[in-house]
């Protein structure tokens, strides 16, 4: 029954609400208000301070907190090497990602996991905004996630690949054959934009103090190469989108550099499970042969 008790806390912590808790566990909002105050009773501690906002941990549960955390991968971990045993491997993998590497690398490399392990189910939270990812990971929303480097020193990174910032043109464009593509000219170019904040092209911008001639502001990345393929404009992506082969456009390396290093991080000095372990490899394995 601790164990019930400690999960409820742990998801209480994670989703800032006993209500949203109780909802995700299949339980009444009293019942996870009683397992709670079952634990403060018995440690003699207040853990939680609850308000409006919410709720959050006093100091004392921000002590506790990693070794919960630890218990509770101890218990996964149990789950796992008894399914183990029986040929199952059953579990789940929660993943912190962003658009990009969940369109290019997350199907193939979830593709080649469920190979080897055809139980295992995963939770994909996505997210433009790194620090976010981070802060998922340190707090226990994701067992991993995909970042930029360097990273908060709460956490435990496993390098995987150099993603450079490209220019995409149309086919047809007049610097479609030229080596690169002069960040300068961006001034002067329909210029296709995310308006979702990506703070590798934000820092590009400012570092070059280029501001292009924005024509055009839409929602996702495959929507820019639609209109780029269309000749609406160019735009400035992540390398990894070239890899997607399925739009008419030419990538150009820009005469200025900017690139992030992506990594796969997991809490540090926290127990993390076998599974967890056995994905972030098979994601630096893979990322070697993209």
């Amino acid at each position: 029954m601790s164990l019930q008790k400690y999960t409820a806390l742990l998801k209480t912590v994670e989703l800032g609400s006993i209500s949203r808790a109780a909802e995700e566990m299949g339980y009444t909002q009293s019942a996870v208000s009683r397992m709670i105050a079952d634990l403060e009773e018995q440690w003699g501690l207040d853990l939680l301070r609850r308000s409006r906002a919410g709720v959050s941990l006093t100091s004392s549960g921000k002590r506790l907190l990693p070794i919960l955390r630890s218990i509770n991968a101890d218990c996964s971990e149990l789950e796992y090497t008894i399914g183990e045993l029986h040929g199952l491997r059953r579990g789940l993998i929660r993943v912190g990602t962003f658009t990009s590497v969940a369109d290019m690398w997350l199907p193939r490399l979830l593709q080649s996991f469920q190979r080897s392990f055809p139980n295992i189910e995963f939770e994909l939270k996505n997210s433009e905004n790194y620090s976010e990812i981070e802060s998922w990971i340190i707090h226990g929303q994701v067992d991993c996630g995909f970042v930029s480097m360097p990273t908060a020193n709460d956490l435990d990174t496993v390098f995987l690949q150099r993603d450079m910032l490209v220019a995409v043109l149309p086919p047809d464009h007049p610097m479609a054959d030229e080596a690169v593509f002069p960040a300068r000219q961006l001034t002067e170019e329909p210029f296709i934009k995310l308006n979702e904040v990506d703070y590798e092209i934000a820092r590009f911008m400012d570092r070059t103090g280029i501001h292009p001639h924005v024509r055009y502001e839409v929602s996702g990345d495959h929507t820019i190469l639609s209109m780029v393929e269309m000749g609406l404009g160019v735009s400035v992506m992540h390398s990894l989108l070239a890899g997607c082969g399925r739009y008419n456009v030419v990538w150009k390396n820009l005469d200025v550099r900017q690139y992030r290093d992506i990594g796969l991080a997991t809490a540090k000095n926290v127990r993390i499970s076998s599974l967890v372990k056995l994905f972030v490899e098979q994601a630096a394995g893979r990322s070697r042969l993209l």
